[in-house]
């Protein structure tokens, strides 16, 4: 028997307790213990998490390959780590300041889908500290105890600072805890110094002090050297990128790649030049964000080349799934269309599921 929490949440182990078959087998029996009904083991959803472990196929002219799952992350490869937790942090996470019943708190939290609780999982275990919540949507990693935030998060968003405008929001909720531990100040002093500081606004057109190290608007790839690593954008990816399938027409279905951002345009330029592809960053004015997306076949075999077993979520299911297609299916509407059914379902089932643990 494995636990219905373990299944959806730490991945990591099902990785090495299993191998495909197993996991299937696994699947069928974690169904039959809850007592779900047959439409939970169609086969279309049995698809779906034998992705996890298939091999990958890209027959195209560019790419061939035929690869298990990244041994970058078998190893425990903490440098690695830390800068894709960044890249997750700017992408889904928050620093806050917190005054309630007279009393001050300091809080880092990433809130993710509640299907990609695996994620949370794999962060509290890497992490060694943190506490991992949920509701009917959503999950969340919390880190309160100040203590904690000083030995396990400030040296890695010191070490490795992130790149968009919630650096911003870092650097106050430091201020503060200084703030809190200064033996020297009284209470009536605290107060004054953190009201200031939880009601100081961002500046218009902040940027990142990442940003300082290179020369904007950014030209070239040159440009983002010891700014914009690979494990960060894998985590901010992670956090905010969308793989789809999208129609052109009546018979035509192609594959496509976006992000969006409130803030940080920069940041979406950064991530253009990487990935190769050819349309600008925009400005859309009626949801008041910054987008960054492309349908272009070379700048999706960029991303597919790039991204290949890198993501440690649920992010990395759909990418499996949205990137075999591409190698098998390109140009047949038919199966494409069966694909993008599957992507949309994905998060619908595995909410489910997880709505009885």
């Amino acid at each position: 028997y494995m636990d219905k929490e373990l299944f959806i949440g730490d991945f990591e182990a099902i990785k090495f307790f299993s191998m495909r078959e197993n996991l299937v087998l696994s699947f069928f029996n974690l169904t039959q213990t809850l007592n779900y009904s047959n439409k939970y083991s169609n086969f279309n959803y049995v698809k779906m998490f034998r992705a996890i472990r298939q091999f990958a196929w890209l027959d195209n002219k560019k790419y061939s390959s035929h690869q298990r799952l990244n041994k970058e992350y078998l190893k425990n490869n903490i440098d690695w780590f830390e800068q894709w937790l960044v890249g997750m942090t700017d992408g889904d996470g928050t620093f806050s300041i917190v005054y309630q019943n007279g009393k001050w708190s300091l809080a880092y939290k990433i809130a993710l889908s509640r299907y990609n609780l695996r994620a949370l999982f794999y962060i509290k275990k890497q992490l060694g500290v943190g506490s991992v919540t949920k509701d009917n949507t959503k999950g969340q990693l919390f880190i309160r105890d100040r203590k904690k935030l000083e030995s396990a998060i400030f040296p890695i968003f010191d070490k490795y600072p992130l790149l968009t405008s919630k650096q911003f929001n870092y650097l106050k909720l430091k201020q503060a805890f200084y703030v809190l531990e200064d033996t020297s100040l009284t209470k009536d002093e605290k107060d004054k110094k953190l009201f200031a500081l939880k009601t100081q606004s961002i500046p218009d057109n902040y940027i990142s002090p990442s940003w300082n190290k290179t020369q904007l608007p950014l030209k070239s790839i040159s440009d983002l050297t010891g700014i914009m690593t690979k494990p960060w954008l894998v985590g901010f990816i992670e956090a905010e990128g969308s793989f789809y399938l999208v129609s052109k027409n009546s018979t035509r279905i192609v594959h496509g790649f976006g992000i969006t951002q409130k803030l940080d345009s920069v940041v979406l330029e950064g991530i253009r030049l990487i990935l190769h592809i050819p349309t600008g960053v925009n400005f859309k004015s009626k949801y008041n964000h910054y987008i960054l997306d492309t349908t272009n076949s070379r700048a999706v075999e960029n991303i597919i080349e790039y991204f290949r077993n890198t993501m440690k979520g649920m992010k990395s299911v759909e990418y499996r799934i949205w990137a075999r297609s591409y190698g098998k299916y390109k140009g047949d509407y038919l199966k494409l269309s069966e694909t993008r059914n599957i992507l949309r379902k994905l998060k619908t089932k595995l909410l489910e599921i997880s709505d009885f643990s």
